[in-house]
């Protein structure tokens, strides 16, 4: 339902106002001047707000830029007489959507506050794209045929239809984002937002905000109304990661959403209705949290109802190959592919990969830039870390080679500096050091390696 507020001195227009459009559908409060419009704006969240240009305590012109501060979502259409035309336009250079002349039909009144929230809903995607691009990572397909990830695909298409909760299960960097997204893109709310938000990311009173958005005035720095990413994510999808790092409080908060699709931003009074598909994920044993205490059981007796495991990429080392190819096509630069040589493809396989698919995206980008012109990727491209764990017993790589650890490692560096043109702190980052590491590794190879 469309939330309207109407401001204007004029009594009897604003209760015919208030009449017709309510009987058509729209929530509607009226005000008659600027002070009971703020009163109002700290009490409720419009749609659309219908101002009049001349009231009787503060320009129509500075309510519009007021509002705009403390609900910066909010349409205004202005409400002026011919002598304030040019005022209007003024107006609409700050912000406003559009203005209508009096006197006005109410049904053009009406077109012109559905058209306004049309428009709002449009903004309100938008703030999804803005503030939360840097939480969603790569959305790429499941890449594999064996059989523990056919299994997850076909959990999938079975739950992506249904508006249940979903709690999806694996270790760090095993792909449970990409799986709540792909219930996401499969079932009708594919075309609504997709949120993703870390528990274990954020302080709990940080998170609180995040999750449930606040009114302005909650607290301290609070200056304007804030959407929380529950409303932002109204008609689509929720993607929590980590729920298990959710303190109790607010794990009590989220279980009220689930049960009854509503909750309270902070610092309101009233409640917020929703319609948010919600897909949990946690690297933890939930069961061993409840035992601890740090896990409500009426929460996790709610959100397991559809659990898919995400098998670690260790256990499904047939789709390494493919995974690999498909991040060499993916990280090409200038459409130049290079290709893994047969040792090179030999030695991803062999590797436990701690870091699942998350650490072979990060491997193949980072071996891509090390590789320089050459065509192919061979061990010597592949991380120090990686290498280092690939090792045998007497320090010395499976696959034959007998360069001593420390030669390997200073090969590495001179490749990184070659990459980075010489810039340390890049290759710093293409080593997955810190520059001081850096720095104290350049310092050692020049007075020669410990006998």
């Amino acid at each position: 339902m469309t939330r309207v507020l109407i401001v204007d001195d004029e009594v009897q227009l604003i209760k015919a106002f208030k009449k017709q459009l309510t009987e058509d559908g729209l929530s509607v409060v009226t005000a008659t001047c600027a002070k009971d419009t703020l009163s109002l704006l700290k009490e409720q969240t419009f749609d659309v707000a219908v101002l009049d240009i001349k009231l009787p305590d503060l320009d129509g012109v500075e309510l519009l830029l007021r509002m705009k501060q403390a609900e910066p979502t909010v349409e205004v259409v202005m409400l002026t007489g011919y002598a304030s035309v040019d005022t209007a336009i003024r107006s609409m250079k700050l912000g406003a959507y559009d203005y209508l002349t009096k006197p006005c039909k109410i049904a053009e009144l009406e077109k012109v506050i559905l058209k306004a929230h049309e428009n709002k809903s449009l903004k309100e995607k938008n703030i999804v794209l803005e503030e939360h691009l840097h939480r969603i990572g790569a959305h790429d397909d499941f890449i594999g045929r064996s059989r523990e990830i056919m299994k997850v695909k076909e959990l999938i298409s079975v739950v992506a239809a249904s508006g249940t909760p979903v709690l999806i299960v694996g270790e760090t960097g095993a792909g449970k984002e990409v799986a709540a997204r792909a219930i996401h893109d499969l079932s009708g709310r594919a075309g609504n937002p997709f949120v993703t938000i870390n528990a274990s990311a954020l302080q709990e009173t940080i998170l609180e905000s995040e999750l449930f958005g606040y009114k302005r005035g909650a607290f301290t720095g609070a200056h304007s109304n804030k959407l929380g990413l529950i409303e932002i994510a109204h008609n689509g999808t929720f993607f929590i990661d980590e729920v298990g790092d959710m303190g109790m409080a607010i794990q009590a908060k989220i279980l009220r959403v689930l049960e009854t699709s509503a909750f309270m931003k902070l610092g309101d009074t009233k409640e917020t209705k929703v319609d948010t598909r919600f897909i949990f994920a946690t690297n933890k044993e939930l069961k061993s949290r409840i035992a601890e205490g740090l896990f409500r059981k009426d929460l996790f007796f709610r959100i397991n109802g559809f659990i898919i495991n995400l098998p670690p990429l260790r256990e499904r080392k047939s789709d390494i190959p493919l995974l690999a190819e498909y991040f060499l096509d993916k990280f090409a630069r200038g459409g130049k592919r290079k290709r893994l040589s047969p040792e090179a493809a030999e030695w991803l396989v062999a590797y436990e990969w701690p870091g699942n698919v998350r650490e072979l995206a990060n491997v193949i980008e980072r071996s891509l830039l090390l590789s320089g012109a050459r065509d192919k990727i061979v061990v010597d491209d592949f991380p120090e870390s990686m290498q280092a764990a690939s090792a045998g017993g007497d320090g010395e790589r499976k696959q034959g080679s007998t360069f001593e650890l420390a030669q390997l490692e200073e090969e590495h560096i001179e490749k990184a500096l070659r990459a980075a043109r010489g810039n340390k702190s890049k290759a710093a980052h293409l080593l997955g050091i810190s520059r001081k590491t850096l720095y104290n590794k350049l310092a050692k190879g020049r007075n020669g390696r410990p006998g």
